[in-house]
């Protein structure tokens, strides 16, 4: 099958200081238009399923994606940036929060699927802050389940996800050095029941040069 990890667009954090940073920013208007980019692209890889992150910039994007791509998105949680949902700088002072709840996710985008229910202590349930061994673990158990759930089919499926853990992900399989992807951009990966192959990584290519962003 063909897998597309997707870097959700510019959102407000990306353009501010980390110390002024939000637990969960939507996109900002170069974003916005970062994603109208990037829905436009969409169409031509044919995709059969479109899966999210549930922070609230990657529902965003994954909105914009619907609208050219027929497809009703599934969130998973399991697709949350490293560290998980929390606020504050430094890093000692950081404290988890709840992250949005099915009901808040539902009420902004109606045609969201969800694959497992969650309640009114929202996806994250103001869990510590994720450490980067613990992402990495976690970054293994999706390429593990990525492939036995999908790696037998000729599916075409799309991550809507964030940088670090994409990153992470793609560490388990490819042993060279990977910068940081650009919002909107798009890794291809062929994945099959016995593992994963990098074919292209951060294609930038649907965006002009002067919306590229990190």
């Amino acid at each position: 099958m063909r897998l597309y990890l997707i870097r959700h667009a510019q959102s407000e954090n990306n353009a501010r200081p980390e110390s002024e940073r939000h637990h969960d920013p939507g996109l900002t208007d170069l974003g916005r238009r970062q994603a109208d980019c990037l829905a436009d692209k969409l169409p031509e890889l044919n995709l059969t399923r479109l899966i999210t992150s549930p922070f609230l910039r990657t529902l965003e994007t994954t909105d914009q994606i619907r609208k050219h791509v027929e497809l009703s998105p599934e969130v998973r949680i399991h697709l949350h940036e490293q560290g998980g949902c929390y606020q504050g700088y430094p890093p000692h002072f950081l404290q988890g929060q709840p992250g949005m709840t099915r009901e808040e996710i539902e009420k902004r985008f109606p045609d969201f699927g969800f694959e497992v229910a969650w309640d009114d202590n929202g996806w994250w349930r103001s869990q510590p802050y994720e450490t980067w061994q613990q992402a990495r673990h976690r970054a293994r158990s999706i390429y593990d389940r990525t492939c036995a759930e999908f790696g037998h089919t000729s599916e075409r499926v799309a991550y809507v996800m964030h940088a670090d853990i994409k990153v992470l992900m793609l560490e388990v399989f490819h042993d060279r050095t990977l910068n940081m992807p650009a919002n909107a951009s798009v890794t291809n990966v062929e994945v099959t029941s016995d593992g994963m192959r990098l074919l292209e990584f951060n294609s930038v290519d649907h965006l002009p040069s002067e919306f590229l962003t990190f």
